[in-house]
């Protein structure tokens, strides 16, 4: 965790990994200021300050009143390359993405209303064989963002322009290799019309498979042909720098980051052994981040009532169940009502995806049931806690094999910790935790006796209880109208 780890350094990265694989050549124009916002999902500010770095380390040329030019000059062959070096990943991002994504597709298209289907055949008629294959590849991605748009799910749109930036592999015409990417735009008209007709006829379950196959049919097109390019350019290396290609964007602040790294840590028992936890001077050596970002981490760790700190002594862990940072909060407070929507948002990405994701897990380690079952022992055992739910989420997040998903839960489990608030509210409206506390017994259970066959049916079941409680707790107290619950 260091600094620059901001939203225009992660659009920075992406935009030049791009030009290093071929994505923008030499000599094109670059695209608009506008046109990134819309293809990158980031505010103009960021545009502009990537913008000028690109200038300024020679990747674009700017003249005013001009379209910028894409400046970085190489060869076919260290294109190709770059492109080889990302084999593992991208294979990754495609079996991570296609366990996740068609769920999300399919439960946006349950959702879908007669204008959203106008909306589709609207993208389907734009579509003929004189548009460009770029226009062409933007017609496709309009068509499954707003496939998405019901769920009201800003991280979801996120998700699904990240993965469509990331997994945009581009053809390099070297000798010997065919086009693997040529495509007529009558298969494609042939294919969206057909998922239509499936939404408007409400055949969602065909509608997900063939999703589902779509991804699975990528995934091989592209591992093909960059296995090709890895003989033809003898490159076997993996990029040395890793590429964060899902970011939260900026909805989660790198003192929130930290502080939910702590919180981890609490769970994990690093600070059972010890009186207090890491001093600010030790948090911003360890994290390599400022002072204000240690003591805004600490700060939200007392609000959030996890910590409380001790003058001139230190920061000790709050029992659970201690609510006396009740009266400091107020829940009708913007930023605490976006916190919450966004925590909101996460979770309901992992309620909707876990029996799909879990399905994939293939190993369990040995102590990981016995472990959560003593910590689960230490948590409330009346009402729904945000530390338990963070063990049952660290269990998933370290059984999934795919680095690709564990990239993105951890990045949503980050926004988790904006749960903490919810125990503000009146306990009273919290529903009967019994069949919330079975449900997670039966993820243990599933653990303890390595029934992987179990864990789809058990996490999923979890994850969706919490969800649904969190939506019923909402709806009761007195900031209700500030949520889609």
């Amino acid at each position: 965790m260091n600094q620059n780890q901001q939203l225009y350094h992660h659009l920075y990265q992406t935009i030049t990994s791009q030009i290093f694989n071929g994505t923008f050549i030499h000599g094109q124009d670059f695209p608009s200021q506008r046109e990134i916002c819309l293809r990158y999902n980031v505010g103009i500010t960021t545009v502009r300050k990537v913008m000028k770095l690109l200038a300024e380390e020679g990747y674009i040329h700017t003249a005013q009143g001009q379209p910028s030019v894409v400046a970085y000059c190489t060869s076919k062959e260290t294109l190709a390359a770059y492109l080889a070096q990302s084999r593992d990943e991208i294979a990754d991002a495609y079996r991570g993405l296609g366990l996740l994504m068609p769920i999300l597709y399919l439960e946006g298209a349950k959702r879908c209303n007669e204008s959203d289907l106008l909306s589709f055949k609207e993208i389907l008629s734009n579509m003929s064989e004189q548009v460009e294959l770029q226009d062409h590849y933007q017609l496709a991605n309009d068509f499954f963002t707003m496939i998405l748009r019901p769920l009201k799910n800003k991280l979801i749109i996120d998700l699904e322009l990240d993965s469509e930036n990331y997994l945009h592999v581009p053809y390099i015409p070297l000798p010997g290799i065919d086009d693997p990417f040529a495509t007529t735009v009558s298969r494609t008209q042939t294919w969206f019309k057909h998922a239509i007709s499936q939404i408007e006829q409400k055949q969602f379950d065909d509608f997900c498979v063939g999703t589902s196959k779509l991804y699975s049919a990528s995934r091989e097109r592209v591992d093909s042909y960059l296995s090709t390019l890895c003989k033809y350019t003898g490159e076997n290396q993996k990029k040395k720098e890793e590429i964060r290609w899902f970011r939260i964007k900026d909805h989660s602040e790198l003192y929130a980051r930290l502080a939910m790294t702590i919180v981890r840590r609490i769970i994990a028992g690093e600070f059972d052994s010890q009186p207090y936890l890491p001093s600010i001077p030790k948090l911003m050596q360890a994290y390599g981040v400022t002072k204000n970002t240690a003591r805004r981490a600490v700060n939200l760790l007392n609000s959030l009532g996890i910590a409380q700190t001790i003058d001139k002594k230190g920061s000790v862990i709050t029992p659970e169940g201690e609510t006396g940072f009740k009266s400091e909060l107020n829940l009708a407070e913007p930023t605490i009502q976006e916190r919450i929507s966004f925590f909101l948002e996460a979770l309901q990405i992992v309620a909707l995806t876990a029996r799909s994701c879990t399905a994939s897990i293939s190993f369990i380690p040995d102590n990981l049931g016995r472990s959560m079952e003593s910590k689960l022992r230490a948590t409330l055992n009346n009402r729904m806690s945000p530390l338990s739910f963070q063990l049952l989420m660290n269990a998933y997040i370290q059984l999934l094999p795919q680095h690709s998903l564990k990239n993105i839960f951890r990045q949503l489990d980050d926004l988790l910790i904006w749960g903490h608030y919810l125990q503000a509210i009146d306990k009273s409206f919290y529903p009967d935790y019994s069949e919330l506390a079975l449900s997670m017994d039966t993820v243990v259970t599933a653990l303890k006796n390595k029934s992987i066959e179990a864990l789809p049916d058990a996490f999923s079941h979890a994850f969706s209880l919490v969800y649904q409680n969190v939506c019923e707790v909402l709806s009761k107290s007195s900031i209700s109208s500030a949520f889609n619950t």
